[in-house]
């Protein structure tokens, strides 16, 4: 009668065409019979070569034992992960007396190149190769061999299970064995490039927003274990590089940039490694710099604009309203007559119809009724450090009794003494909250986190961008805010 069962020893001859060893595979993992069968063939192996090593049958000039039959050679390549749902110490019963060493299959050692950006801390499988960007979220079609994967379990080595698996793609059984593994930094270091890789396919079936909030989610998660393995090694490069993919995934490129420059910086390291972090950390600094000066471009232009009064405000309020809104606070600050504050109301309607509420009209209102002939000569003085880029001597002493809080607050940014300064610090605070301005709100958040930066507190700082972070998130689909300006 022919059934699946029949077909085992075709299944391990490797006879098979690649549609029936697909269904045979399938059939294993149900069946006892089989099982017990295909753990029969692969201990028969085991004791054949053992007795022909005991002998000294081995091929001449090689060191290697002599197979059996040629099938009893193939049978554990292709075997591939077959017995995983009865769990490989159904065929786990080798109990050798030296720690074999593992064919180079087993962590894609004969590879090229390699399609994983982050760095497995098993030693087997952090080899440097050139990376490669996987295209689309297929796996390896490189089958892992059960036999070294038995003698993995054998050993307790479930780290080296996880990374074969991880190599090839399959994060769901490398989740699985990373969970069998004792704690450590590397099991941290390693759960979070399981979380780094499962973001790449888990939202693929959900909307753009959907996925995005998914993928932002996994960023954390991946930073969460990552911060766990360099509390417990602080200079554990696999932890530091992947903590810049997390970084950069989630948007905080400076922070990125100085993990890969801190990998980088890691003695004993193939000097790929070091090469490659550099580079990374670079191009992390360049995009940024070029982003930034992309986005004060924006915002000078704007300015330049409303200055000249050849702004078309219903135009930049809807095409372009991050950077109105800078604009028109900069426009604000550096304005010398009640006259210049009050041309900068339609822009700020338009901008409030935006995002709702009145609080840049309160803004502009409030700046109106100001007294030009002590707030004039304070407002050329903060024009120039906005040009210059150096606070004229006892500016911001001078800004600070004045009361302008409006002209203290953009100079405290701008010089970053707030970051440095607890009472400034506090300024800051009073005047974002009087003002309601949510905006307002995220700049004095970022100035704390950096702050916390400043004084070594680097986790702090990180939990406190990524909490500002998501507070700006919040008004993207507005597009009020520029959220790169956070970091």
């Amino acid at each position: 009668m022919n059934t699946p069962c029949t077909k085992l020893h075709l299944f391990v001859d490797g006879e098979l065409s690649a549609t029936e060893a697909d269904a045979f595979r399938q059939h294993l993992t149900r069946c006892e019979e089989c099982e017990v069968g295909l753990r029969d063939l692969l201990q028969l192996e085991l004791l054949a070569s053992r007795a022909l090593a005991g002998t000294g049958a081995e091929q001449a000039g090689s060191g290697k034992v002599t197979p059996l039959r040629p099938w009893l050679h193939r049978a554990y390549r292709a075997a591939v992960p077959v017995a995983l749902a009865a769990g490989l110490a159904a065929v786990g019963v080798y109990q050798m007396q030296a720690e074999p060493r593992m064919p180079s299959e087993v962590f894609l050692a004969s590879a090229d190149t390699r399609t994983l950006a982050a760095r497995l801390s098993h030693p087997n499988a952090d080899h440097f190769r050139r990376f490669e960007p996987m295209r689309g979220t297929s796996t390896s079609s490189e089958a892992l061999p059960l036999r070294p994967l038995a003698e993995l379990e054998e050993r307790q080595d479930f780290r080296g299970i996880a990374a074969a698996y991880g190599l090839r793609g399959d994060w769901q059984q490398a989740e699985a064995f990373l969970a069998r593994a004792p704690e450590s930094a590397d099991k941290d270091n390693d759960r979070a490039v399981v979380a780094l890789s499962r973001q790449r396919y888990e939202g693929k079936d959900k909307d753009d927003r959907a996925a995005v909030v998914l993928s932002r989610r996994r960023y954390e998660e991946a930073l969460e274990f990552l911060n766990s393995a360099l509390r417990q090694e602080p200079k554990h490069p696999q932890a530091l590089w992947n903590r810049g993919l997390a970084l950069q995934g989630r948007g905080l490129s400076k922070q990125a940039e100085e993990s890969f420059r801190e990998a980088a910086a890691v003695p004993g390291q193939d000097a790929g490694w070091v090469e490659e972090a550099l580079t990374r950390a670079n191009e992390l600094k360049t995009l940024r710099e070029t982003e930034d000066a992309r986005w004060r471009k924006e915002v000078k232009e704007s300015w330049q604009q409303l200055a000249a009064g050849t702004a078309d405000v219903k135009q930049l309020a809807q095409k372009q309203p991050a950077a109105a809104r800078a604009a028109l606070y900069e426009s604000v600050r550096t304005a010398t007559t009640p006259d210049q504050v009050a041309a900068l109301r339609p822009l700020a309607v338009e901008l409030d119809g935006v995002g709702g509420g009145a609080v840049l009209q309160d803004y502009v209102r409030d700046m109106m009724a100001r007294d030009f002939s002590a707030r004039a000569p304070l407002a050329r003085e903060y024009a120039k450090l906005v040009s210059e880029g150096q606070p004229p001597p006892g500016m911001l002493e001078a800004l600070r009794r004045s009361k302008e809080w409006d002209l203290y607050f953009g100079a405290l940014v701008y010089t970053g003494e707030a970051q440095k300064d607890a009472e400034a610090l506090e300024a800051l605070q009073r005047f974002a909250r009087d003002s309601r301005d949510p905006w307002l709100s995220l700049v004095v958040e970022r100035e704390l986190a950096r702050s916390e930066g400043l004084t070594g507190r680097k986790v702090a700082a990180e939990q406190q961008l990524l909490a500002t972070l998501r507070s700006c998130e919040a008004y993207e689909r507005l597009n009020l805010f520029h959220c790169a300006e956070i970091n």
